[in-house]
């Protein structure tokens, strides 16, 4: 359980308190299936939901974690900007898992994922995971070179062990920065993405699925167009088996995760719902075409 958890620290970090779900207010669209609900051609298409091509500097979700309909804790995902990683401008993003005053009496997290993603092509350039969990502490640090296509693993709580390279695809992405390269692929019902991931000194397979539309509701967005998304991983050609998780990303140019949720055999469900956004000012058309030959 634990390895797909990790894995997915990328959408809900700290999903692991798992139990059985609550908070879901989806509506499932199926009244005109023969429609289509989102503009295929995004080239052509200069409206409202073509997605943006930039990462967005001072965006800040916040989801609430239940666990048998008890809220447990919350996960923050945020855009802290551009900064100077390794010679080479990158946005440093994280997420943080916080667990709430009634789990800390019995088991308190306090966990945060950071990823730097290069804005020059949108890959990442440095990932760290700082693992906080009961009496459990532990420092991981990965340094991705993309041009000579290597992962080097090492421990900052652990000086004495020696650092471990890898080699790893084109363009992998990492466990954090694969959902907001995900949030700037054209969408469409039926769509699949496939991408590389680097983590766990392993190279996933990861394949995402556009499996539904319709309507979610949130406290901060109201009633939303959303896509509902289901991935699947596998290593050396193995698929991973440890559960199932849904994605709820909305169908409008700034592709917010509205949700997700996460099933696995043993500990039955539990949900991450946005709770709060701070949403930065979008950038203007022309504008953000501009950026974007700079920025794939």
């Amino acid at each position: 359980m634990r390895i797909l958890f990790r894995f997915y620290l990328i959408l809900f970090s700290g999903l692991m308190l798992t139990g059985c779900a609550s908070g879901i207010r989806f509506t499932a669209d199926e009244s005109t299936p023969g429609e289509p609900f989102y503009y295929e051609d995004l080239d052509k298409d200069a409206t409202e939901k073509r997605p943006i091509t930039n990462l967005l500097a001072g965006e800040k979700l916040t989801y609430d974690v239940s666990w048998i309909g008890i809220n447990v804790g919350q996960i923050i995902m945020e855009n802290h900007g551009l900064e100077v990683i390794n010679g080479e401008e990158a946005y440093h993003l994280t997420v943080i898992t916080i667990s709430n005053d009634f789990l800390s009496n019995f088991f308190k997290i306090e966990d945060t994922i950071h990823t730097w993603i290069s804005r020059e092509n949108g890959n990442p350039i440095r990932f760290e995971k700082v693992i906080k969990e009961g009496h459990y502490e532990r420092h991981d640090v990965i340094e991705y070179d993309q041009e000579n296509r290597t992962a080097t693993y090492s421990r900052e709580d652990k000086k004495d062990r020696e650092p471990r390279t890898m080699v790893i695809p084109p363009d992998a992405q990492d466990a954090l920065s694969l959902l907001f390269w995900l949030r700037r692929q054209p969408m469409g019902m039926g769509k699949r993405f496939r991408v590389d991931v680097n983590a766990n000194e392993k190279n996933w397979k990861v394949e995402i699925e556009i499996i539904g539309k319709g309507i979610f509701e949130t406290e901060p967005m109201g009633e939303t167009k959303t896509y509902t998304m289901k991935p699947s991983v596998s290593h050396e050609g193995e698929m991973l088996k440890k559960g199932d998780l849904l994605a709820w990303i909305t169908v409008d140019r700034r592709r917010i995760p509205i949700a997700f949720e996460v099933d696995t055999p043993l500990f039955g469900s539990a949900v991450a719902v946005l709770v709060d956004a701070v949403l930065p000012p979008m950038p203007e058309e022309g504008a953000e075409e501009e950026e974007a030959e700079e920025t794939p």
